[in-house]
């Protein structure tokens, strides 16, 4: 737990318990009422909250007027919560604590256990999940239940961050989501609370849902303009008709020769992976150019993962069992090593 999250919940209970009740805490809050189109993550950063520290705050306060998937409802009034600004007789500010804690909140989850070699050490990868906040993506559903593309992207991109470390490399996760890590879940639960580097509520609308991706990107890239090898990776999942089986494949921007030796090294790991370990499946994942907008926004060579087809039950058991996720980011990076030291 962050030190600030930390806070928040011992002044929380600072303040429950030196107050009779607990309407009387909801008294002494201040309180707003929503209108359309308003959203957790936009509520709290239109009254001056940085939003991922606060958003669970907001949501346990509020918790008996709060929809499913988390949606507000219009015209009712929402307490939120209180703003730290002194503690233990230290002034403490929340937007210096979160530009001081830029290597977990902002740059680095800090995932690697341990760094096993430096193989990576030079190298910048901007890491994006597909969808995430109010789109989830491709649906289906497993017994009953509906998983959704953005979290698996996320659970398999979290883990190519994690090899990504581990092997000495810097990357950037562009989408975040405050409370979910790698999990070992086969059916993963949905939720629409992720965010965009810095720290920003995800667009309802697509085209500016995928611009403010690639502008997280290009501002981190012109931080980091020193480093010679930068990549970007974008994960995601297909969905076709149920009887239509695919490999991994992968996207490139027409003209861009770096993003398609890139795409290209990865696909040959991915064969002679395949080669190895199922030398009679075969493996048919292509490489081809695509002019799609993050991978023509971003500055970086981009190089977009398509995983399989959600709707396909052979297809989901690569990401459904978290033994495969595993897999797929050790091929993906072990493919990103070959590309970098070539």
């Amino acid at each position: 737990m962050s030190k600030i999250k930390t806070v928040c919940c011992i002044f929380s209970l600072i303040i429950i318990i030196s107050n009779p009740t607990f309407s009387q805490v909801l008294d002494s809050l201040k309180s707003i009422v929503a209108k359309k189109g308003d959203g957790i993550y936009k509520i709290l950063r239109e009254n001056g909250y940085p939003a991922k520290h606060y958003y669970n705050a907001f949501k346990t306060l509020n918790s008996d007027k709060i929809k499913e998937k988390n949606q507000l409802i219009k015209g009712e009034t929402y307490y939120l919560p209180v703003f730290i600004e002194e503690f233990n007789n230290d002034i403490v500010s929340l937007t210096d604590s979160i530009t001081n804690d830029s290597t977990i909140s902002y740059q680095h989850l800090e995932l690697a256990d341990s760094i096993i070699d430096t193989q990576l050490q030079g190298a910048v990868f901007y890491l994006i999940s597909g969808h995430g906040g109010p789109d989830p993506g491709a649906v289906t559903k497993i017994n009953g239940k509906q998983i959704s593309e953005d979290e698996y992207a996320y659970d398999i991109t979290l883990r190519i961050a994690k090899k990504i470390e581990a092997h000495g490399g810097k990357f950037f996760m562009i989408i975040n989501d405050p409370d979910d890590g790698i999990r070992d879940d086969e059916l993963l639960d949905i939720d629409y609370d992720e965010y965009c580097l810095p720290q920003d509520e995800i667009p309802r609308n697509q085209t500016q849902r995928l611009i403010q991706r690639a502008d997280a990107v290009n501002n981190l890239y012109a931080e980091n303009r020193d480093y010679k090898y930068q990549r970007v990776i974008i994960v995601h999942l297909d969905s076709r008709s149920t009887g239509t089986n695919v490999d991994v494949f992968f996207y490139h921007f027409p003209g861009s020769e770096k993003g398609k030796t890139t795409a290209t090294t990865l696909q040959s790991t991915f064969a002679a992976k395949y080669a190895e370990f199922q030398p009679n499946r075969g493996y048919k994942g292509t490489v081809s150019a695509r002019n799609l907008l993050v991978i023509r926004k971003v500055l970086p060579p981009a190089v977009y993962i398509e995983l399989g087809n959600i709707q396909n039950e052979q297809d989901r058991k690569r990401f459904i069992k978290p033994d495969n996720r595993k897999a797929l980011a050790k091929w993906i990076v072990e493919g990103l090593i070959e590309d970098f030291q070539k």
